[in-house]
């Protein structure tokens, strides 16, 4: 007897106190922003690269130790510790233009095409007063328009990600390998083969937050 009660007793009471019971629905994926998100807490961040940079960064960020044997990615063709940090695309983005932009203020000083990046910008600036240059790599070549020794504003469109395993990649996967190297000499090592090399290296990620 007690049994069926507290079968019936449930549904009564969600009836008197006017509970109704929905279906849950999962919330759909926000639409991606189109334009560059400024950092706004300090003077010395950076503008993001690309939409969504931080969570892009999933497979090869700064310093991590790269092998074909311990590699995120296969094939691996490169060994050392990285220099910079590697932001990956997504399924729906390989046969779509993803826009690249300027992290800072500053002059384009190389554009070319590089082996093992296939197109690469690079982009001298200051941060937090010290000079830089910014390496741009795996871009299609012909998508930067800015001539070398223009003018570049932060947020600029500097241009679009090389197809990946393409000439406009050297035949990687389409992502941005994105590096600051210290001082204004112009550096493209995308690996170095000792940690006490990195210190001529700063880590983007931490300028992103």
């Amino acid at each position: 007897m007690n049994k069926i009660v507290a079968v019936f007793f449930i549904p009564i009471l969600l009836i008197n106190l006017g509970c109704s019971l929905k279906p849950i629905v999962e919330p759909r994926a926000s639409p991606l922003p189109v334009t560059p998100a400024l950092n706004n807490k300090t003077s010395h961040l950076l503008v993001m690269p690309l939409v969504q940079a931080p969570e892009r960064i999933t497979k090869k960020p700064f310093g991590v130790k790269i092998s074909p044997d311990n590699s995120p990615v296969s094939p691996e063709r490169f060994a050392g510790y990285h220099t910079g940090v590697d932001f990956e695309t997504i399924a729906s983005e390989q046969n779509e233009e993803v826009k690249i932009w300027a992290v800072c203020a500053g002059t384009l000083i190389l554009k070319k095409y590089a082996s093992g990046y296939g197109g690469v910008a690079v982009q001298s600036c200051r941060l937090n007063g010290q000079a830089v240059t910014l390496v741009y790599g795996h871009l299609k070549l012909s998508s930067i328009i800015a001539e070398v020794k223009s003018e570049l504003k932060a947020g600029e469109q500097i241009g679009v990600l090389g197809n990946g395993y393409s000439t406009e990649t050297d035949n990687e996967r389409k992502h941005l390998h994105l590096g600051i190297h210290k001082g204004p000499a112009v550096s493209l090592l995308g690996y170095v083969k000792t940690k006490a090399e990195l210190d001529d290296w700063l880590d983007v990620a931490e300028y992103l937050k």
